[in-house]
C-alpha cells in the first residue's frame, strides 16, 4: 500500500510539474474561468477588459486577483491627457531644466545624503553607481518620497492599455501588477501610483519592480514604497543592470571652434580623441584626462549652435534607460553635480531670445518639411529623431548652421519655401479674475516673483510677465492674457 501511495503521488507530482511546464494551456489554467465584471457604462472599454481578462488568466494569473483589480474602474480621461502632454515633448529645455534643477530640489536632496549618508555610500560600492546620479533620479521621480501618488496603478494602466496607442506594453504592465498581488510583494492598498502606473519612490513600472527591485537590509520585503535603503539600492541595481560603468562620466561641457560643422552633432559616436583633433575644446579649458580620451561620445546641442554644446559618454545613455529623454538625464546629472559640491548650472547661457516652437508649431514644421521633401516622419507635434534629421536636412540646404534645432524664425523661412503664409495672429484676450490668479500661481512656481496670487494685476505681476515674456521669446508686453496664460501652463508642464 505504502508503495502504491507512493507510486501515485510520484505520478501526481509528474502530473502538475507537467501542468506547470505547459504554462497557459496546462490543465491548471484551463480550469480557471476569466473573472466576470458589471458594466462601466462604456462598452468599448468594457469589451477591452473582459478580453484582457480572458487572456490574462490563459497566461496564469489569478481570476480572484483580476477582478478585484479591475472591478469598478472606467477610462480616466485625466490619464489619457497626461500621457499626450508630457513636458519633455512641449516645454522649451531651459524651462525643463531651470524648473527642475531648484534650490529646494538641491537642499532636500542634501538633506537626505546627510541622513543617509553611509546606506548611499554602501550602495555605490556596491553597483558603481555615485550617490549623486541615484539622488538625482529620486528627487526627480518622486521628490525623494514626499510626491503624492494620486492615482490607482490598475485604473491608469488599464486606461493607457485601453487608449491604445501603446496597448501590449501596458497590457504587460497590468499583468506584472496582478503577478505582484497575487506572490504578496505588495497589496492593493499599495498599489498607488503617478498617471502613467509607476509606483513608489523610484517609480518603477510592475515588470521592473518584479526583476529589479531589492530587499537591501534583508527584512524579506522589497519596499521601494517607505523603505529608504530599499530604494537607494534598488535604483542602482537598475542602472548597473542596465550597463552602468563605475567611475566613468555622464557628460561633458565643451566649446566647439568657430568653424565647426554643426551637422556633426547627428548622433555619431567618435572618441573624445577624434574631437578633441576636430577642435572640441572643455569648458574648462583644460586637457582630456588620459583615462577619457579613448571614450566614444556624442555631440549634443540641446538648444542649437547657440546654446551649450555637451559631450555625451555612455553613462548618459543609462540613465535614458530610466526615462527616454536627453532632458531627463541632463537634469539627473546636473542635480548629482550639486550632491557633489559643484555647479547645478551649465556654463554656456540659453539661447532663450530664440524662442522655441510649441506642439502646434511643431506639426506645421513636420508638414510643411514633408511637402518640401524633407521627411520629417508622421506629423505628431513631437519633435523626434527623424523631425531634427529633416531639420538639419533643410538647415544644410540654406547653408545654415545644420544644428537640428527649431526656432519661430526657422519655421518662417520653412513657410516662405513651402509657399505658405501663415495667418495672422490673433489679438490675445485679457483674463479674468481667475485667470489672473492661475497665471500668478503658475509664474511663481516657474520662478517668477509675481507677488500674492490674488486676481490683481500690480507692478510686480507685469514685471513677472514681462521676464516670462522675454525668456520664452515671446513678444514682451507684460500683459495678462490667455497666450501667455497658456505659454504658462506649458512651461510648467
Amino acid at each position: 500500500m505504502k508503495g502504491y501511495q507512493m507510486a501515485r503521488g510520484l505520478v501526481l507530482a509528474a502530473a502538475i510539474s507537467l501542468a506547470i511546464a505547459c504554462g497557459p494551456t496546462s490543465v491548471v489554467a484551463q480550469s480557471r474561468q476569466p473573472p466576470s465584471f458589471q458594466s462601466s457604462g462604456n462598452q468599448a472599454f468594457d469589451e477591452w477588459r473582459d478580453d484582457f481578462a480572458r487572456r490574462a488568466v490563459e497566461r496564469g494569473r489569478d481570476p480572484a486577483v483580476l477582478a478585484r483589480l479591475l472591478s469598478g474602474i472606467t477610462p480616466d480621461e485625466r490619464v489619457i491627457e497626461l500621457d499626450q502632454r508630457q513636458p519633455e515633448f512641449v516645454s522649451p529645455v531651459w524651462d525643463y531644466v531651470n524648473n527642475r534643477v531648484t534650490t529646494r530640489r538641491i537642499d532636500d536632496g542634501r538633506a537626505l545624503q546627510s541622513e543617509i549618508g553611509g546606506t548611499l555610500r554602501d550602495v555605490e560600492q556596491r553597483y558603481g553607481v555615485p550617490t549623486g546620479i541615484i539622488l538625482g533620479i529620486w528627487g526627480l521621480e518622486s521628490n525623494y518620497g514626499e510626491a503624492a501618488l494620486n492615482y490607482d496603478a490598475a485604473a491608469a494602466l488599464a486606461t493607457l492599455a485601453y487608449e491604445g496607442r501603446r496597448r501590449q506594453q501596458f497590457e504587460n504592465y497590468l499583468i506584472a501588477l496582478a503577478e505582484m498581488v497575487e506572490r504578496g510583494l505588495a497589496d492593493q492598498q499599495q498599489l498607488r501610483s503617478s498617471w502613467a502606473g509607476a509606483l513608489g519612490q523610484p517609480q518603477f513600472m510592475p515588470d521592473v519592480y518584479l526583476t529589479t527591485a531589492v530587499d537591501w537590509d534583508n527584512d524579506g520585503h522589497r519596499d521601494i514604497w517607505t523603505n529608504r535603503g530599499d530604494t537607494a539600492a534598488s535604483i542602482g541595481n537598475y542602472l548597473q543592470d542596465r550597463g552602468w560603468r563605475r567611475d566613468e562620466p555622464v557628460f561633458d561641457e565643451v566649446r566647439l571652434p568657430s568653424n565647426f560643422n554643426y551637422a556633426l552633432a547627428d548622433s555619431t559616436l567618435r572618441s573624445v580623441a577624434d574631437w578633441s583633433e576636430r577642435g572640441v575644446m572643455r569648458v574648462s579649458g583644460g586637457a582630456w584626462p588620459g583615462s577619457e580620451r579613448n571614450l566614444q561620445a556624442q555631440l549634443f546641442l540641446p538648444a542649437g549652435a547657440e546654446g551649450p554644446a555637451l559631450l555625451l559618454h555612455h553613462n548618459f545613455g543609462v540613465i535614458r534607460r530610466y526615462n527616454n529623454s536627453d532632458r531627463y538625464a541632463l537634469v539627473v546629472a546636473l542635480l548629482a553635480r550639486t550632491f557633489d559640491g559643484g555647479s547645478g548650472s551649465l556654463a554656456a547661457s540659453w539661447p532663450t531670445h530664440a524662442g522655441s516652437l510649441n506642439r502646434e508649431q511643431t506639426l506645421e514644421l513636420q508638414t510643411l518639411l514633408n511637402g518640401l521633401g524633407y521627411d520629417a516622419g508622421s506629423p505628431d507635434g513631437l519633435f523626434g529623431t527623424k523631425t531634427r534629421g529633416a531639420v538639419r536636412q533643410f538647415q544644410g540646404d540654406q547653408s545654415l548652421a545644420a544644428d537640428g534645432f527649431p526656432t519661430a524664425a526657422l519655421l518662417d523661412q520653412i513657410r516662405v519655401r513651402a509657399g505658405v503664409t501663415p495667418e495672422p495672429a490673433r489679438e490675445p484676450r485679457g483674463l479674468q479674475r481667475a485667470g489672473i490668479r492661475e497665471l500668478q500661481r503658475l509664474l511663481n512656481r516657474l520662478g517668477y516673483s509675481a507677488g500674492r496670487a490674488d486676481g490683481v494685476i500690480g507692478g510686480r505681476t507685469r514685471d513677472a510677465i514681462r521676464d516670462f515674456e522675454r525668456a520664452r521669446g515671446m513678444e514682451v508686453r507684460g500683459r495678462a492674457t490667455d497666450v501667455v496664460l497658456e505659454a504658462a501652463r506649458a512651461a510648467a508642464g
